[in-house]
């Protein structure tokens, strides 16, 4: 057993092995570059414009609809 394979934390998304030099850390984990996406519409994210809810990334906007406040004049 090689000692990188243990440093090597999983993408959640993919399931693969996310080395810390490839991936971007969010919600606890590192995700790979291509899997940080919003679990919703899909879009690519940045860190700046991540949000996340149960371990799971979403874009602003979803967030918003999703998570967001209810009721008269809001979605």
């Amino acid at each position: 057993m090689s000692y990188k394979n243990q440093e090597a934390q999983l993408c959640p998304r993919c399931g693969h092995a996310a080395f810390h030099a490839e991936s971007f850390p969010a919600a606890g984990k590192m995700w790979h570059k291509t899997c940080f996406r919003c679990a919703l519409c899909k879009k690519s994210l940045e860190v700046t414009t991540v949000s996340e809810h149960d371990g799971e990334l979403y874009c602003k906007q979803c967030y918003s609809r999703k998570f967001g406040i209810r009721g008269v004049g809001f979605g």
